[in-house]
């Protein structure tokens, strides 16, 4: 007897929307890296009015681009954890449906 559609969860398209939420993480992490690096290399070589206000511009996305990073993570985290309840689930649902073969195998 197989388990009704209903109850379950593709294994292979969960795992492969963890890996690219995953690389987008990084890549995220890259992007914001070569951000302050650059912003630093305009601090260390071109000091000016100018430069200062664009200094604060960046500081002030790089605080807002570490917020969308952390809302990624927890979304991550979140996908990582209804993962694990709907295998327990799948786990719970085999083993009632188990039981139940065999309370009918056995009579009952």
């Amino acid at each position: 007897m197989s388990t009704p559609a209903n109850l379950n969860k593709q294994d292979e398209a969960i795992r492969k929307a963890l890996s690219d939420i995953e690389q987008q993480i990084e890549n995220m992490i890259t992007a914001g890296r070569t951000v302050e690096r650059i912003r630093e290399e305009l601090a260390a070589g071109y000091i000016s009015g100018a430069s200062s206000t664009f200094q604060e511009k960046v500081g002030d996305w790089m605080t807002r681009y570490h917020t969308v990073i952390g809302a990624f993570e927890r979304f991550a985290e979140a996908t990582k954890g209804a993962d694990q309840v709907l295998t327990h689930a799948e786990e719970e649902a085999r083993m009632h449906a188990a039981d139940g073969i065999l309370t009918a195998l056995n009579g009952a």
